[in-house]
């Protein structure tokens, strides 16, 4: 059984990957913007939003998800 912490690790996990991932492309110049482009910004907020749920999780700890 997956208990909440477990999932909030996997999702930070995932975000915190996404993050970098949006700081990766905007360094090597992908896009047609110079600097952060709206789905950037859309896919930051995405991503900070995921990993704030996913740290809420963690905190809750490991009663069944």
């Amino acid at each position: 059984m997956v208990t909440k912490r477990q999932l909030g690790i996997f999702l930070s996990i995932i975000a915190a990957l996404a993050l970098l991932w949006i700081g990766v492309i905007d360094r090597i110049g992908m896009g047609e913007w110079g600097g952060f482009g709206p789905l950037q910004r859309i896919g930051l907020f995405g991503a900070a939003a995921v990993l704030a749920v996913g740290l809420i999780l963690i905190r809750i700890g490991n009663r069944p998800a």
